[in-house]
């Protein structure tokens, strides 16, 4: 990845996927469906990450609706250290993210040229910088299981975990 592709709000700073001394051992990426309401989020986030808290642990989120925007908030309120990744800038993000994104740690902008694949982009960085990778998925949308793919051709610990549909 070349220092363009990638600088950090905070610092402004390229970050270098493999090299960074911020990112700590067994980061975490997660991903997912952008369908999931606010309870179901948090108490799939309680089943299948809260072994995972407090332990030194920088975790990596995007910044769209649904599991993103719940993990940043669930992650806050645990005191994790978390970096939310976005593709663009983050004045270019919408209005009701500004203020998620101004509580985290570190917010990496891609500062990528405007295209349908810069979402995808994003995962793909996000999942080279982590070495677990957890991906909810509604059954809609193909993003999030495509970066669950992209994890295991990286050789990631990869849990792809079902939300379950309205009951």
């Amino acid at each position: 990845m070349k220092s363009w592709e990638a600088a950090s709000l905070r610092g402004g700073q390229a970050i270098q996927s493999d090299s960074d001394p911020m990112v700590r051992n067994g980061s975490v990426t997660i991903t997912g469906s952008r369908d999931v309401d606010r309870e179901t989020a948090r108490h799939l986030f309680e089943q299948h990450l809260s072994s995972l808290l407090h332990q030194n642990r920088t975790w990596l989120v995007g910044s769209a609706r649904g599991i993103d925007q719940w993990a940043m908030e669930w992650l806050r309120e645990q005191n994790e250290i978390c970096w939310a990744v976005v593709p663009y800038t983050m004045r270019d993000q919408p209005q009701w993210v500004q203020a998620l994104l101004e509580q985290m740690d570190r917010v990496v902008e891609l500062q990528l040229p405007r295209r349908k694949s810069a979402s995808a982009f994003r995962n793909r960085y996000m999942v080279d910088l982590s070495q677990i990778v957890f991906g909810f998925w509604s059954g809609k949308g193909g993003g999030t299981v495509k970066t669950l793919k992209h994890a295991l051709r990286k050789r990631k610990e990869v849990h792809g975990i079902p939300v379950p549909g309205p009951e």
